[in-house]
């Protein structure tokens, strides 16, 4: 497998469009019509493996597109100093931005856990079952503080966390099996791949559309999980508490880094419209077709098939390529009755030295 600017840039291109159709179903006013889990799965699966993996493979083949490529390697290849070119200040530039990107990784993953810690120290704790009334496997602990500002769950310690607040029976019961989704699902780990993603392309924008409309699509989806098996006046209770825990709960801005929790509800109120409304509407819970799920898990391959290159005219450093054929087929050598050559292409002739590499490579002979 093989890296170059080709490959990036028809990777780019590729999880773009996936992003937008991604963003699309989640931001648009009635797209929860087009909801479907295991298609948004499928979609955020194949972009972030596509941005993983940027490599050519040894099928691939390659397509001559000169308006786009051929500008932008010359941008790229242009000569600032001593052989220092753009490409190789944008390079520096991105493992920059990526260092940087790490470090405040890693001193979140700090904070986040000396503030866990201040919680979990300052909070009462049960079990899940004893609130609920009933086994459940595996027994998460859940803490309860006036430190928590919403419903959330931490993937550091794996546990649940509740303001102390008041709740109804059925509201608290609601809170916890929408929260136990999250972690049977292992919610906190798709979102720090989503992060690491981001530290990677940080300067690519439609990464922040997937990592802010992805944090939507884990809510929805655990809101399926938990109604999946409930009749339509449990599931319009569900919804209610949806409203009136956002009525209850103060800001959760800024207490732990959004990839390393989940919050059962956050300040927008059109993501919350939007769960509501898909909660309303049984009729969207559908599975997607399975021959297009397949189709699509087959685009990265499909995608890697193909890079665009640039093509330059008459260029004598891309040997076996179709501007050398295109050189040999428009040009032709004239042999002279004294035994030397000129080189003409019908409209000028040039004379020239050494005829034997364009003779070896084909080029029509034409003798005096």
């Amino acid at each position: 497998m093989n890296f170059s600017i080709s490959s990036l840039f028809i990777t780019l291109c590729i999880s773009l469009v996936l992003i937008t159709i991604f963003s699309l179903i989640l931001t648009h006013e009635k797209s929860y019509h087009l909801f479907r889990a295991d298609l948004l799965f499928v979609l955020v699966g194949i972009t972030c493996l596509r941005l993983f993996f940027p490599f050519e493979l040894p099928f691939t083949k390659t397509i001559a597109l000169p308006s786009i490529m051929n500008p932008l390697t010359n941008f790229l290849g242009f000569e600032i100093f001593n052989g220092l070119n753009v490409l190789h200040i944008l390079i520096v530039i991105w493992l920059v931005g990526v260092l940087i990107g790490m470090g405040r990784y890693v001193q979140n993953i700090i904070s986040a856990k000396k503030i866990e810690d201040r919680i979990i120290q300052n909070s009462k704790c049960y079990k899940a079952s004893e609130i609920l009334n009933h086994f459940i496997y595996p027994d998460y602990d859940v803490y309860i503080s006036t430190y928590i500002p919403s419903p959330m769950v931490l993937g550091l310690k794996k546990c649940i966390l509740i303001p102390d607040i008041f709740f109804t029976e059925s509201e608290l019961a609601n809170i916890l099996n929408h929260e136990m989704q999250h972690l049977k699902q292992n919610d906190i780990l798709f979102k720090q791949v989503i992060a690491m993603l981001t530290i990677l392309y940080w300067w690519f924008p439609p990464i922040y559309w997937l990592r802010k409309n992805v944090n939507l699509y884990i809510e929805v989806r655990a809101d399926e999980k938990v109604t999946e098996s409930l009749n339509s006046i449990a599931t319009l209770e569900y919804a209610e508490t949806l409203v009136n825990v956002q009525k209850k709960i103060h800001t959760t801005d800024g207490i732990i880094s959004s990839y390393l929790s989940t919050y059962l509800i956050g300040e927008s109120l059109s993501i919350l419209s939007y769960r509501v409304n898909y909660l309303l509407n049984k009729k969207i819970k559908q599975k997607t077709n399975k021959i297009l799920l397949f189709l699509l898990f087959l685009l990265p391959i499909l995608s890697n098939s193909i890079i665009f290159e640039p093509y330059f005219e008459n260029s004598n450093s891309l040997d076996g390529t179709l501007s050398e054929q295109a050189f040999l087929n428009d040009n032709y050598l004239i042999q002279h009755q004294d035994g030397t050559y000129s080189l003409s292409n019908g409209k000028e002739t040039f004379y020239i030295d050494n005829p034997n590499d364009l003779i070896k490579s084909g080029i029509k002979v034409v003798k005096e």
